[in-house]
């Protein structure tokens, strides 16, 4: 009877601590994890930090509404509490809230965002704490780890560059910036089963797009060449009637691309470079008016970057980072992939050379497929391998140029790196570039990130140091951009915008970092959801490719 008057008590004490917190206050520590089942012990609450309250440790909590670390195949998330983000209170997140409503425009007809993005319209001009508890009401806070489980990762930074350009070639302005070729195909990989993918295959081409086709009239002899992670396409060309690999850099550089408009023509082939790894830029005409050129596809190579081996150190290198315009920066090469696959090309970022000729597997072809091979081997008529017509090397024109030239070195390692981004032209203006989430990014509120592990258009706090380890920067910023260097979980490229200022610091940023995630709560994650199954234990899906599965930003292989 006493224990039973007990228990009563207790009960009515919580609902009354949770009448006094209000249903705002109810929402957001529902969404909390369950701290005590978490993996390592949150960090201790500062002096100034607002009390924690007591409702996660009521016992008849939601059960749905508590948080479960899970894993991908590239990350693993940790539930976190708002707590732990050092910083978090001190951030002036009025300066983020822009860079937030422009994922509100991309993410707002999502199912899981069209209730947040609404909500947030109603705080208009709100300040920082109104629009803190915002983000602690509608979102789940998870650490974004390495596979490893490893907290640490590296955070670089990128900017806008402005380079020289002409509308005309002639004097300095020899190095030509294309738009989107027209003989630019792909192929979803996903329509070809796993056994047969670096096979020869049939093919039909309709439009843009090579489909998988047995009868058809193409041979499709791609090799090893690997689809973008993001949306798990090959970027290809016809050859005749084989579809093949696109041209790598090298081979832009020595035939041109009769197959796409010149854009501008640059004085500088390392800084045209430079702009092709940031994925943007402002190209300055010699009548001082400014073209701005965004991101418009990328040739479906692997991201390469120039890397000098020092013989002391194999381990390291210097390597060309995205935020430098000419020259070799002495930082450690960071481009091997932790996920163990660096043969991939990301969204903006194989060997150089001719395709070979396609292999005769040991297993039997396809009927159709052997008559292919057969009919492109021996040369019957109307099977003839047909070459695309280009243009002949621009011959070189004595002219001093505008800005001083790299050397040869460092010309041959950029002709090296396979990769190449094509460009279009953006209105310009007083807003960032476009980012690859379709949104302006903002300086210092927007980071590219690998959409593979932390999904685009998401809230993210990041904590780091700034460049040259000059203080801490612990910001919430916005998952708005991809680039074919940011690979791996806890990795992201910091936006500082536009000229030479935020070059200089792009340039020297190279630390060590964390980041968390933020989930909105009605978000479906397969990994995550899973766990209910398991009460509390890490759900982990090796197979997963993707932390949120996205017809646009991130599709799963299957």
């Amino acid at each position: 009877m006493v224990q039973e008057r007990w228990r009563n008590v207790v009960a009515f004490l919580g609902l009354a601590v949770a009448a006094c917190a209000g249903p705002d206050r109810l929402r957001d520590d529902r969404a909390q994890p369950a701290v005590a089942a978490a993996a390592d012990a949150p960090a201790a609450p500062s002096p100034d930090a607002a009390p924690r309250s007591i409702l996660p440790q009521v016992a008849d909590v939601d059960e749905d509404a508590v948080q479960h670390a899970f894993s991908t195949r590239h990350a693993h998330f940790q539930p976190a509490s708002w707590l732990q983000l050092p910083g978090w209170r001190e951030d002036r997140l009025a300066d983020a809230w822009a860079a937030f409503l422009r994922s509100c425009a991309a993410l707002g007809r999502k199912p899981a965002w069209n209730g947040p993005c609404e909500r947030s319209t109603r705080l208009g001009s709100a300040g920082d704490e109104s629009i803190r508890q915002f983000f602690e009401r509608e979102f789940a806070l998870y650490e974004i780890r390495n596979a490893d489980r490893t907290p640490e990762g590296v955070i670089t930074g990128y900017y806008e560059p402005l380079i020289n350009g002409s509308r005309v070639r002639g004097g300095a302005y020899l190095f030509p910036v294309y738009g989107l070729p027209d003989d630019l195909l792909t192929i979803d990989v996903r329509l070809i089963p796993p056994n047969l993918r670096g096979r020869p295959l049939a093919a039909r081409v309709e439009g843009r797009s090579v489909i998988p086709t047995p009868g058809g009239a193409y041979l499709i002899d791609v090799g090893k060449l690997q689809p973008d992670v993001r949306d798990k396409k090959l970027r290809v060309r016809l050859e005749g009637r084989r579809v093949v690999p696109y041209a790598t850099r090298a081979e832009i550089e020595r035939d041109g691309l009769a197959q796409s408009r010149v854009l501008v023509w640059v004085d500088n082939p390392a800084a045209f470079y430079s702009m092709q790894i940031q994925g943007a830029g402002k190209v300055r005409l010699p009548d001082g008016s400014i073209v701005r050129l965004g991101y418009a596809e990328q040739n479906g190579h692997p991201f390469q970057p120039p890397v000098r081996k020092d013989a002391a150190e194999p381990r390291k290198g210097r390597v060309l980072t995205r935020g430098l315009d000419v020259g070799l920066s002495d930082v450690e090469d960071d481009t091997a992939d932790p996920s163990g696959d660096a043969a991939e090309p990301l969204t903006r970022g194989s060997q150089v050379g001719r395709p070979k000729p396609v292999p005769r597997p040991k297993e039997p072809l396809p009927p159709d497929v052997e008559r292919l091979v057969e009919e492109l081997a021996t040369g019957k008529p109307g099977a003839a391998r047909q070459s695309v017509a280009r243009p002949a090397a621009p011959a070189a024109e004595a002219a001093a140029p505008a800005f001083p030239q790299p050397g040869p070195e460092l010309l041959r390692a950029i002709s090296a790196d396979p990769s190449f981004v094509f460009f279009r032209e953006i209105p310009d203006g007083p807003d960032g570039p476009i980012g690859a989430l379709g949104v302006p990014l903002t300086a210092g509120r927007s980071v590219a990130v690998d959409p593979r592990t932390t999904p685009l258009g998401y809230p993210v706090f990041m904590s780091t140091t700034q460049p040259g380890r000059k203080g801490r920067l612990n910001r919430l910023v916005m998952a708005q951009d991809t680039g074919g260097a940011i690979r791996g979980a806890v990795r992201a490229d910091y936006f500082w915008g536009f000229g030479g200022n935020a070059g200089l610091q792009a340039a020297r940023m190279k630390e060590s970092g964390r980041m968390w995630l933020m989930l909105p709560l009605g978000q479906q994650v397969a990994a995550r959801d899973s766990v209910a199954k398991t009460r509390g234990l890490a759900a982990v899906a090796p197979e997963l490719d993707c932390v949120i599965a996205d017809p646009d930003l991130c599709v799963e292989d299957r």
